[in-house]
């Protein structure tokens, strides 16, 4: 059950920064020739860097951006340790965090409208330069992803309460982002997503929430699903993994009731779950995510 104890601690911007200032010497000092070699010195800094930040739940789109993109960055390198580029691009962020926060760090936010268009428009762009192209060659690939993704991961408005269209298209542009992109599968829910997108925003479009209760028992069902399956084939078989995981994971991923203060354990069970929705091989998470659910 929830437990006001059991709250993960809260920086103010400033520790945050000097959080990540610190972690970005600890990277020089290890140096990138280990870091994108060595999984266990990859993770190592890479969960000490970004778990204290997933955690904060203050670090908004619109308020902290230049905040929130780090975040964003060292989540990905979790499961991405071998892309030197995106640990460059991280301290690169870093090195550009503003010491005091201020009201010109916000990121511009578009209407539903406004929303809707962008996305019609990289989805023709998608289909431009063709899946063929975009599944084999990573900096095409990125240069299209990043382009949808990242404006869309800024608006703060999308919930997944009153916008959950435009919420799961985000959704799956971030997965091609992060690593992803050779998934062919993923291009096409994409493209079929943003196809099926309202042009104007309505009430009916919004997810359904559940109780804490009904949480419990979609995450208790979900965890007997895994050990049915069995971690040998989830953790080999990419398919069998994602027909698990997205089940468990999106309907929490849409809860917006569920924050780190209030709720820590199904929170963190939702970390888990977007965790090995996104790597599947990683068995210690999945291990992890049943231990979670178990204690709930």
């Amino acid at each position: 059950m929830n437990n006001g104890e059991d709250q993960y601690p809260q920086m103010t911007y400033k520790q945050a920064v000097k959080h990540c200032k610190y972690w970005a010497d600890q990277i020089r000092h290890d140096g990138l020739d280990l870091l994108t070699t060595d999984y266990g010195a990859a993770t190592g800094v890479s969960d000490q860097l970004a778990y204290p930040l997933y955690m904060q739940t203050w670090i908004d789109p619109q308020k902290y951006y230049h905040l929130y993109r780090v975040r964003k960055y060292a989540i990905n390198i979790y499961n991405n340790y071998t892309n030197r580029a995106s640990w460059e691009k991280l301290l690169e962020l870093i090195d550009n965090l503003p010491e005091e926060y201020g009201k010109n760090n916000q990121y511009p936010q578009m209407t539903y409208k406004q929303a809707v268009k962008h996305c019609t428009h990289w989805a023709d762009q998608i289909r431009v330069d063709g899946l063929d192209l975009l599944t084999t060659n990573y900096v095409a690939a990125i240069g299209v992803s990043d382009q949808l993704v990242y404006p869309l991961y800024m608006q703060t408005w999308i919930d997944p309460q009153k916008y959950y269209h435009l919420y799961r298209v985000r959704t799956y542009a971030i997965d091609i982002d992060y690593n992803n992109y050779t998934d062919r599968a993923l291009w096409e829910k994409l493209l079929e997503l943003i196809d099926d997108l309202p042009e104007e925003y309505d009430k009916n479009n919004q997810y359904p929430q559940m109780t804490y209760k009904q949480a419990v028992k979609h995450c208790k069902y979900w965890a007997d699903q895994i050990r049915h399956d069995g971690l040998d084939l989830l953790t080999t078989d990419y398919g069998a993994a994602i027909g698990v995981s997205d089940q468990l994971a999106y309907p929490l991923d849409m809860q917006e009731w569920i924050s780190a203060p209030r709720y820590p354990d199904i929170y963190a069970i939702r970390y888990y779950a977007g965790v090995v929705d996104r790597n599947h091989t990683d068995r210690a998470s999945w291990e992890k995510l049943l231990e979670l659910i178990d204690k709930l």
